[in-house]
């Protein structure tokens, strides 16, 4: 007599209660997203499955057969082989996740048949545990399917019946072999379809667990860099403030070394190129930048300073400015590197006027001067308290004062003098220059009223 005798008590579909369990707590987990209670799920699903492949043109006698064999009690037979099977490939395919797969799974296995089905729980993990030694002892002694399959069907024959007494035991030899036939039958359709489908969703499982891994890995990693990254990119910024212009080149390079596609990195390095002469290296590091990233304006502007101001490339400069008051127009800076530019083109035209004694041009309003005036009170409306942009523009004001002896450019760069000198003591220099459009002021005045 078999030990479900007092184990389980009918082994008919109509009785199984692990079929409506599973059917039930199968809708509370995430099918796309499974975790490893979700696989267990999936393996007594998988065990619900045997024997119920399609009986369509089957005969009558095997029909009446499969009914006897598709209770709880056959289930278990099924949930432990499947389980088995599951455990040996995770050993030999995924060793290091076996254990956190393949013990979860058994412990639940022991669980939940005994709490579905109100059976003795020791009773029960000793049934569960020789079984499992069963198949271990024939694996170890080098038998393949065939005789795991022998010692399968002969586990499912003592499932047989209502109550698993001895009138449920099969009494002649052609009872014997249709049942041997239907459970040989059902055994090669589960092998064939369901192992399969049991195996490949642990194995998704762990691709999926090990590419997370692997993410979570070099997340971890990029991290750690990322951590190195703004330790020394810091670093650097204080040298900066120190005014320690070679140690914090290096540790920018030190950065760049690590991701050289670390735009603050390029930047400040450029930066510190500029300050130590080196306007080559500080052109590549802005172009770099610009590269990695063309909608940033920063690399445009001091790019643009590096033509403007170490190199003297003003077209070159004159775009770079441009560009990186499109990328930026609330930023200051751009006009005002650009009127600065404009500027010192007006200056320079100026100059080769008076030394050709060519009054006309001088006295002339070149669009590079109104360009200038333009971008300089752009600044300052942007920032009105920018005390440089008040100073050139005072500046512009009165070198067009002296050539015209307009009373508008003298009064705007008298007021822009003023702005300058009262946001900065620095510009005290300039007192000189307002006292002389001051006395030009009066001179004009006296002329008109003359």
């Amino acid at each position: 007599m078999s030990i479900f005798s007092w184990l389980f008590s009918k082994n008919t579909e109509k009785n199984s209660m692990v079929r409506k369990w599973i059917l039930q707590e199968i809708k509370k987990v995430d099918i796309e997203n499974p975790d490893v209670y979700a696989l267990f799920l999936g393996l007594i699903q998988t065990a619900v499955y045997w024997g119920k492949y399609d009986t369509k043109g089957q005969d009558d006698q095997i029909l009446q057969v499969s009914k006897q064999y598709l209770g709880d009690a056959t289930i278990f037979e099924i949930a432990a082989y499947t389980y088995y099977r599951v455990e040996i490939w995770l050993n030999k395919e995924q060793p290091e996740l076996a254990k956190q797969i393949a013990l979860p799974i058994r412990e639940w296995i022991a669980e939940k048949f005994h709490t579905v089905l109100y059976v003795d729980e020791r009773q029960f993990n000793q049934l569960f545990e020789e079984q499992l030694l069963r198949y271990k002892s024939l694996t170890s002694a080098g038998k393949g399917l065939t005789e795991l399959h022998l010692e399968l069907e002969q586990r499912i024959l003592l499932t047989k019946g209502d109550r698993f007494n001895k009138q449920s035991l099969i009494k002649d030899s052609a009872s014997a072999a249709l049942e041997s036939q239907y459970i040989k039958n059902s055994l090669a359709k589960y092998e064939e379809i369901n192992i399969p489908e049991a195996i490949a969703s642990i194995q998704q499982y762990c691709e999926k667990h090990s590419k997370m891994k692997f993410e979570e890995k070099k997340s971890k990693s990029q991290q750690l860099n990322q951590n190195h990254e703004q330790r020394d990119y810091l670093y650097g910024m204080a040298l900066v403030a120190q005014q320690d212009w070679v140690r914090a080149c290096n540790a920018f390079t030190k950065v760049l070394s690590a991701n050289p596609k670390h735009y603050d990195a390029l930047i400040q390095r450029g930066l510190l190129y500029s300050t130590l002469g080196q306007y080559v290296d500080a052109l590549q590091d802005f172009t770099v930048a610009i590269e990695l990233n063309p909608n940033e304006s920063a690399a445009y502007l001091h790019r643009g300073k590096c033509y403007h101001h170490n190199l003297r490339v003003k077209d070159k400069s004159l775009a770079d400015y441009s560009e990186a008051i499109r990328l930026a127009p609330n930023s200051a800076a751009g006009y005002f590197g650009r009127g600065e530019l404009y500027d010192e083109i007006a200056l320079h035209k100026e100059k080769q006027a008076l030394e050709k004694n060519d009054h006309l041009t001088y006295a002339h309003v070149s669009e590079e001067f109104l360009a200038a005036i333009h971008d300089y009170s752009q600044v300052i409306v942007l920032e009105p308290e920018h005390d440089a942009a008040y100073a050139n523009r005072a500046l512009l004001y009165a070198r067009k004062a002296r050539a015209f002896q307009d009373l508008d450019d003298i009064e705007n760069a008298i007021a822009d003098f003023e702005k300058a000198m009262s946001l900065n003591w620095e510009h005290g220099y300039l007192y000189k220059q307002q006292d002389e459009m001051k006395e030009l002021l009066e001179d004009s005045q006296l002329e008109k009223e003359a």
